[in-house]
């Protein structure tokens, strides 16, 4: 089980959010909490931690300036901002300084509290050393199970056939093509990917483009088209249909869900 730490100064929400969250069924364990930057780092000297998960506005220390201390002094641990806010000028401060995600009251307020870990899990094991990665997108599985009898060369070329999608993202990516990268003939790389990744070669790469195009939806008022070839979509009424296919909502009702939590604020 990864071990994680959540700060948040608001007693309520962080009750709240620790509560309701799925953290067994994604290999999580919340191991300790804390209401501001200060107690957390005075948390992370007696206790190991593999994900925090932190709010930004917070008394006494902030959630930048833990992150700071954390990047210096813990660099194995993973972090995420935890945001009702939406503030993105925040936001882009957390990810300059290395948060791999953040999670909105939207997504919460919507029931995608599975999805969101999910994600985060997926975002920490694709970060990981190779080898790290494969122990831990069991093999870069996220339900757990056994990843079969694979030698350690054929998980290698299955870890590079990922990094390969996640690098390429946005270019024409046919598993053909990636088997014969990695040295692979087709059926059988489709079978190993399958069996170590979890979902097929196609779905994965369905999922991560759908990740990326949320994340731009959210930070950029680029529009629709852009944003669904930056996602690996040249079309763009094909690319709405995946989006909803996965995510439930049309592009720009996600963009306009983001937009109205925004809005909400004083």
């Amino acid at each position: 089980m990864m071990k994680v730490l959540v700060v948040d100064d608001d007693h309520l929400v962080r009750k709240g959010f620790i509560f309701m969250m799925p953290w067994n069924d994604y290999g999580l364990e919340v191991v300790g909490e804390a209401g501001n930057g200060r107690k957390a780092l005075e948390f992370l000297e007696h206790t190991q931690v593999d994900l925090l998960i932190t709010d930004l506005a917070m008394p006494v220390m902030s959630g930048l300036d833990l992150m700071r201390a954390v990047k210096e002094r813990y660099r194995d641990v993973a972090m995420v901002v935890l945001t009702f806010h939406q503030d993105f000028e925040f936001i882009q401060e957390a990810l300059r300084l290395g948060a791999l995600d953040y999670i909105t009251k939207v997504e919460l307020e919507h029931e995608h509290m599975g999805e969101v870990l999910k994600r985060i899990v997926g975002k920490m094991k694709e970060l990981a050393p190779a080898a790290d990665r494969l122990e831990l997108p069991g093999a870069l599985k996220e339900d757990g199970e056994e990843e079969g009898p694979y030698s350690a060369e054929v998980k290698a070329c299955v870890t590079k056939a990922v990094q390969i999608i996640h690098e390429e993202l946005q270019e024409e990516l046919h598993l053909p093509d990636v088997a014969r990268r990695v040295n692979m003939s087709r059926s059988y790389f489709s079978r190993c990917f399958r069996d170590i990744v979890g979902k097929t070669f196609n779905d994965y790469i369905r999922e991560m483009r759908v990740n990326r195009a949320k994340e731009l939806l959210a930070r950029t008022e680029k529009t629709i088209g852009w944003i669904a070839t930056q996602s690996g979509y040249p079309n763009e009424k094909y690319f709405g249909k995946v989006f909803r296919d996965i995510a439930g909502v049309l592009p720009s009702e996600f963009r306009k869900m983001e937009h109205e939590v925004a809005n909400r604020l004083p």
